[in-house]
Order: structure tokens, then sequence, then C-alpha cells
């Protein structure tokens, strides 16, 4: 995965790019849905597509806080209708906006 030379705030971990931070969201989506990750896109609407329920979505937040080492409310993911605006509140929460 490719990463950006910028270091989340309180980590010396490289915060992904668009590209790699949207890998590991679909990873972890197909992780918990049992999927293939090219089954997913951005334009993916989890609810709609793939009838995920809360539990699951429970999980992919987990794996996704524990990759990316950053607290994630469930409430913002419930809030994220597809993958990209998913993809979007994780780089504003690594780039300290959130």
């Amino acid at each position: 995965m490719d990463r950006m030379d910028l270091k989340d705030k309180d980590q010396d971990t490289p915060v992904p790019d668009r590209a790699g931070l949207s890998l590991t969201v679909r990873t972890a989506v197909s992780d918990v849905l049992g999927t293939e990750v090219d089954d997913i896109s951005e334009t993916t609407d989890l609810g709609n597509d793939f009838g995920i329920d809360s539990l699951e979505l429970m999980d992919v937040g987990a794996r996704l806080e524990n990759v990316l080492r950053v607290k994630i409310q469930i409430s913002d993911l419930v809030e994220a209708r597809t993958v990209g605006d998913a993809v979007d509140l994780l780089e504003r929460r690594l780039a300290g906006a959130v």
C-alpha cells in the first residue's frame, strides 16, 4: 500500500493516501462480509448493496480502528452511506480535522 509522507499527529505511522485508505476500508468490509475486495468500490452502499447490519458495521469499525490507530464513532460510520463517504470521514479524522 502506498503511503504519504504526512504523519498522524499522535503516531509515527504514515497516513495512507486516498487509494491506500480506500483499499483498507474495502478490505475490512470484504473481510467482515466474506466478499471479494473487488466486489466493493467507493460507490458501494453497504446497506442497500450488501444489507450490512449494525454488528457487522461495528466489526468493520473495530478493524479500521486497529489498522489505522484512530478512534471511529459508530454513529459516524452509520451516517456514511457509501464506502467513499467512510473514506472521506477517515481522511478528515486522520488529518486531524474531525
